[in-house]
């Protein structure tokens, strides 16, 4: 099950193991998996939508205690194209909890597909 905040999904399945599915996430906007499992790693593929411009930030945020608390990852990856890139994000060990999230704070979007969260 996954938590869209100002994020809407264009199509697909939404099994959280498989991707699979497209989601447009607008500024300020995040999408974040409700499953506690362990996760590694997080791979996704993110493409800037429509006209808006090059360069919109996507960062990651974790959580070590099922979704109480949340520390960001530090790692922030620049979208600068219209056709999908693939980004994969290490985690920490003890990694409970996932969030993608859009950094970039103005009315653009980002196209975010085929979400794998793997141990």
């Amino acid at each position: 099950t996954w938590l869209l905040d100002q994020a809407l999904i264009a199509g697909g399945s939404s099994d959280p193991h498989q991707g699979n599915f497209g989601i447009r996430v607008k500024a300020g906007g995040r999408i974040e998996i409700q499953e506690d499992n362990e996760y590694n790693y997080v791979q996704f593929d993110a493409a800037v939508y429509g006209n808006d411009p090059m360069g919109i930030k996507v960062g990651v945020e974790y959580s070590l205690d099922e979704g109480s608390t949340w520390v960001d990852s530090g790692m922030v990856v620049s979208v600068n194209s219209k056709t999908l890139e693939t980004f994969r994000i290490a985690l920490p060990e003890g990694v409970k909890r996932v969030a993608i999230y859009v950094v970039t704070d103005s009315g653009v979007r980002v196209n975010i597909d085929n979400i794998l969260l793997m141990k």
